[in-house]
């Protein structure tokens, strides 16, 4: 177990991008757009990344695409970033396993699953079970459960799950909570001994998270918004609660906006792509893009929505 990579993980404070996964116009993967998505991030003040998650469209991809994603984006970020967090949740733990041992290989930060979304674990023990496997294929890395319930249909109380997680796997170390139920997120905050990594998974909700003990963050909307996230977080470190509100409120009206044209993925997809100087090519099905209609909308609200305003520091 490397400790560096440990400590790493807790001490991380800020923003973490949820990287769009490129795709070409022919729907293959064009990961040749890794090292410019890099440098734009860093020019954001955005200095981790989380791979192949729901934003990544991971589990539109093979093992093999998801692969070489991870490998482009720790190459890439190597002296860039300071957190690369592999997502490798799979409904097949031998694909979950293989991924794992992949992330650890080529030196990922940390590495993060969701559970398996088709036979679901129906109990603590028997995610804990999955987390062993996990383990079994990278016992030398930080391991984090992505726990976003909305999507993955499995409710639990991170705060009683997480300390026999790691008592059982000792390479457990925390949770991307993507879900917007605080109360347990402050329980978890509250737990004795050795604290947990929790990362707040929903930009709309990041003041709140802040609130509840969260000093990390990680969000597709910083992707083109990363300067106005730091500036929440900037403004809450400092107590200038009126003023994170008044960001916060800002962050939820673009992402609102945003959103009302189409699916979320199709929908930021589509903003980076206007914005730049990234293109992301559009998701891959069952994910489509938006309607040449609802791009044209999207663009007239991006105008008002004022997004050269989101990059001031």
């Amino acid at each position: 177990m490397t400790a560096e990579k440990f400590a790493k993980i807790q001490a991380y404070k800020g923003l973490i991008s949820a990287p769009f996964t490129a795709f070409k116009e022919n729907g293959e993967l064009n990961p040749d757009v890794i090292p410019k998505y890099v440098d734009h991030l860093v020019r954001l003040g955005v200095k981790g990344v989380f791979v192949n998650g729901t934003t990544g469209e991971g589990l539109s991809l093979t093992v093999e695409e998801r692969k070489i994603t991870a490998e482009g984006w720790v190459k890439h970020g190597k002296d860039k970033l300071e957190l690369v967090i592999i997502q490798v949740g799979a409904n097949s733990v031998k694909d979950a396993q293989e991924l794992a041992a992949h992330a650890e290989k080529i030196g990922a930060t940390g590495i993060a699953s969701l559970p398996p979304l088709f036979y679901k674990p129906q109990t603590h023990d028997h995610l804990i079970a999955y987390f062993k496997k996990l383990a079994d294929a990278a016992s030398n890395s930080p391991l984090m459960l992505y726990h976003i319930p909305a999507y993955s249909n499995v409710e639990i109380q991170l705060a009683e799950f997480m300390p026999r997680a790691r008592k059982a796997v000792p390479n457990f170390c925390g949770a991307k909570y993507t879900s917007t139920e605080v109360r347990d997120l402050l329980h978890c905050h509250s737990l004795p001994g050795e604290p947990f990594k929790l990362l707040s998974g929903y930009d709309e909700v990041l003041l709140p998270c802040l609130s509840c003990g969260v000093s990390a963050a990680v969000g597709a909307s910083y992707n083109f918004m990363g300067p106005l996230g730091l500036r929440i977080l900037e403004a809450f470190n400092k107590g200038e609660m009126e003023k994170a509100r008044k960001l916060q409120s800002q962050t939820l009206d673009a992402i609102l906006t945003i959103t009302k044209h189409g699916q979320g993925i199709a929908c930021f997809k589509a903003v980076m792509n206007i914005l730049g100087p990234i293109d992301v090519g559009q998701p891959r099905v069952p994910l489509v893009p938006l309607s040449a209609d609802a791009l044209c909308k999207l663009k007239e609200d991006l105008k008002l929505l004022k997004p050269e305003e989101w990059h001031k520091f």
